[in-house]
């Protein structure tokens, strides 16, 4: 019988911060020009509306975080506004996250914790176009099953980054941000609903079975053809039958053959012996 089980934790693999920093900072080399004049554009346009367009505008520089290490796409100014197909969802997303993780900071450590198994939600929304819901679970299990204490550091890392980088440093700061949790949600993998098979490899699957040849229609029969064709088959089964062979004379045949003449003799005899009687007769006259 096959025995399944989870992955235990050993077996999965860690966040590697190293390797999601080249990540990102080769994504925002690559593309830096509209990164720093979309965040330019995002930061002014949040200002202007009181906070209603952070949540698209943010989505969408993850967006050109995301097709660039996803796609290799080159990013454009433009791809700053590829989000707002999805206004609402983006907004409602941003105020949420704001308001739980906001709350929980009254504690410290329950803000931290939150940010933290929350920081993969807007690459889960951008990504895979999944709803605030989906995206919170999908995140928190994206961190748990790769490494909750390398995505902590992580966290740690940006926060002391916001800390030092202030007024227009920011405005560097921040999308290099975006980029480098970019490369880190590529540099993990999803575990959820995944097993490891713990008996023999299976067994080769069978042959598939042999289907039988298509028939093919026979042509339409015209009447010359068949006319022709009542006595075409006898005529062909008879030169098709070799001839046969002369029976070989048997002992019965042999038999009959040479009683057939004496049988002629004696019934030619009457009229001879009837002619002897008469001249005979005639001889004693």
């Amino acid at each position: 019988m096959t025995v399944t089980a989870a992955p235990t934790a050993l077996a999965r693999p860690r966040l590697d911060v190293g390797l999601a920093f080249k990540k990102g900072w080769d994504a925002f080399t690559a593309d830096i020009v509209p990164f720093l004049v979309g965040t330019l554009i995002a930061g002014l346009l949040s200002v202007i509306t009181l906070g209603i367009l952070a949540g698209p505008l943010v989505a969408g520089l993850y967006s050109m975080a995301i097709r660039r290490i996803r796609d290799g796409r080159r990013a454009e100014i433009g791809d700053v506004f590829s989000c707002f197909d999805r206004f609402w969802s983006y907004l409602w997303a941003a105020l949420v996250l704001v308001v739980l993780v906001g709350l929980a900071s009254l504690t410290i450590v329950g803000g931290v914790l939150l940010a933290t198994i929350w920081i993969y939600v807007f690459p889960f929304m951008v990504d895979r176009r999944m709803g605030l819901t989906d995206a919170m679970a999908a995140s928190y299990h994206r961190v748990v099953d790769n490494g909750f204490w390398e995505h902590l550091a992580l966290f740690v890392i940006f926060v002391a980054i916001g800390a030092v980088a202030n007024g227009w440093v920011g405005m560097i700061t921040f999308p290099f941000t975006v980029a480098v949790l970019a490369g880190a949600y590529f540099a993990t993998r999803d575990y959820d609903h995944q097993t490891v098979q713990l008996s023999a490899p299976p067994a080769p699957p069978a042959a598939p079975a042999q289907t039988a040849a298509p028939v093919t229609p026979e042509a339409p029969v015209t009447p010359a053809e068949t006319a022709a064709g009542t006595t075409a088959p006898a005529s062909e089964a008879a030169a098709a039958e070799p001839a046969a062979a002369p029976a070989e004379p048997t002992q019965a045949t042999e038999t009959a053959a040479g009683e057939a003449p004496e049988a002629a003799q004696d019934e030619q005899a009457p009229p001879e012996a009837a002619g002897s009687g008469e001249n005979s007769g005639t001889a004693e006259a």
